[in-house]
């Protein structure tokens, strides 16, 4: 596939303005953390759950991806950030919650739906809802987080995943709203 004709995307929550705020005052405080080693944060513009991770597809399929999105019909639901672990072997340090919102199964179904549609080939892996602070941790914090953060979720994204010197760099596509 050319490069200059493919898009590398994926579906994911996007955190608003004040829960951001909340993902990154505790980024910086468990960046002080010695457990965590030599990890490296997250840019706090880039903080999202994701849904679907989808790769590099073409232009036309991506197009055929949003017209399928524009099926999904979920309620606007909430949830609480409640819990940390970290995903040993990519060395991914996570934020999540205990006990995952039925709304938020149903989005993830709903869209895995629209994306077997359009992508051939496409294999949901079995989803782990999480927000990734930080990367190359060597250990997880054996600790809650307290306070527990609420997220309203009221969209869903199709997002561009952009390489850059400056590093990754992620850019809305489109967005979607929730009833």
């Amino acid at each position: 596939m050319n490069k200059l004709m493919t898009k590398r995307v994926f579906i994911a929550l996007l955190p608003d303005a004040v829960v951001r705020e909340k993902f990154t005052a505790l980024q910086q405080q468990l960046g002080r953390e010695k457990l965590l080693g030599k990890a490296k944060a997250v840019d706090c513009n880039n903080l999202h759950m994701t849904l679907h991770f989808i790769g590099a597809i073409s232009i036309e399929k991506l197009r055929a991806l949003e017209v399928s999105l524009d099926s999904v019909r979920c309620k606007a639901f909430n949830f609480d950030v409640n819990t940390v672990g970290c995903f040993p072997k990519p060395g991914v340090f996570w934020l999540g919650m205990k006990n995952i919102p039925p709304e938020l199964e149903e989005l993830e179904r709903q869209t895995a739906t629209c994306v077997q549609q359009c992508i051939e080939g496409y294999q949901p892996i079995p989803y782990r809802p999480h927000i990734t602070l930080f990367r190359k941790a060597r250990l997880s914090l054996d600790k809650e987080i307290l306070p527990e953060i609420n997220w309203q979720v009221k969209s869903f994204a199709l997002m561009e995943s952009k390489s850059s010197s400056d590093g990754v760099q992620y850019h809305m596509l489109k967005e979607w709203r929730l009833s």
